[in-house]
């Protein structure tokens, strides 16, 4: 192994993290300002994160590593961890440095519960999570759509049913037209988002936390954030989400109706007009992940003609057994 030095990440290194990352997952690239943003999202209080960098005697990065709370699933001591190797240096040990390191970081934390993302196609960083003691406990496929492709014909009577007494808005006109719009925004989400399959129990976010994921995230579109809206109340959204580093391609974000008007046709009617945004505005794909225990919205894609890629798998490692003490923090 080459002769490495392990010390917390700086300010200065967001542009080789980027890179690094870029290199590792060169399909999803991210820029130093996008990372910068994400950074923001832990307070250092509820949220906490910490990173760490791996790099040779000349200051080139090998490799990072961080711990992390994931918001939606939110306990004290239950925290995800995440690390890359770049692809010339994978294979001598770095991982294994960087990820002893960032457990002894995390020590003080007591951790009873780890979790990891990985991509299916990267086989070594699956041995690597198996041989540390983490299992898999569920996926969430992606899915990919040719915008261009796209013939909206066979939808277009069904989405239009639900809409008769209805409109589609904007979060851009919301905030144009009504100064209540953000609590009734995220009253919505909160009620829409917690059904959503994850790893552990749902946690809400609070309204900054919200904020901070919508409308001061660089990448958010407000006029891409598609709502349903019944007088004074909105029923469904629909969002996406932009990328620096492909210009033409769009995220899409969450998609969720409020419990009682599920199976009305309100997400496919969001959902399509998404696809006509990205058209008129010369998006060649748009990608989407969904949990696979979530089967209409994976319903919904594949009538779209969403085509299925290789899935994230979430893995967990249990280091304590949880009391009813900790399962209540």
């Amino acid at each position: 192994m080459d002769t490495i030095t392990i010390r917390p990440f700086t300010q200065h290194d967001y542009p080789a993290v980027a890179a690094l990352g870029n290199a590792v997952y060169p399909d999803y690239p991210f820029s130093e300002s996008e990372w910068r943003h994400f950074d923001t999202l832990y307070d250092g209080e509820r949220l906490k994160m910490g990173r760490i960098v791996a790099e040779r005697p000349d200051g080139r990065m090998l490799g990072w590593a961080q711990y992390n709370h994931w918001s939606d699933t939110y306990h004290p001591r239950k925290l995800a961890v995440e690390g890359m190797v770049h692809p010339e240096s994978q294979g001598r040990g770095v991982g294994g440095r960087l990820y002893d390191a960032v457990m002894d970081m995390m020590a003080s934390l007591d951790p009873i519960v780890l979790w990891a993302r990985i991509r299916e196609t990267f086989e070594s960083g699956i041995r690597f999570m198996e041989k540390r003691g983490f299992r898999e406990v569920r996926r969430a496929w992606e899915s990919r759509l040719d915008v261009a492709a796209f013939d909206p014909t066979p939808f277009t009577e069904k989405a239009a049913r639900p809409l008769q007494e209805l409109q589609i808005t904007t979060v851009a006109e919301e905030r144009r037209t009504d100064p209540d719009w953000l609590g009734k925004a995220y009253d919505l989400h909160l009620e829409a988002v917690a059904d959503a399959p994850r790893p552990d129990v749902f946690t809400p976010p609070s309204l900054e936390e919200y904020v901070k994921s919508h409308d001061e995230n660089p990448d958010y579109l407000p006029e891409a954030h598609f709502l349903v809206r019944d007088g004074d109340r909105y029923l469904a959204e629909s969002n996406m989400f932009r990328s620096e580093q492909l210009p033409d391609v769009l995220y899409q974000g969450f998609t969720g109706t409020r419990r009682a008007s599920r199976n009305r046709g309100l997400a496919l009617a969001l959902k399509l007009r998404t696809v006509a945004y990205a058209r008129v505005h010369g998006v060649r794909e748009i990608r989407t992940w969904n949990d696979t225990l979530n089967e209409p919205m994976l319903h919904i894609n594949v009538k779209m003609g969403f085509v299925r890629q290789p899935a994230w798998i979430t893995f967990e490692k249990r280091l304590h057994e949880e009391s009813r003490d900790t399962a209540s923090t």
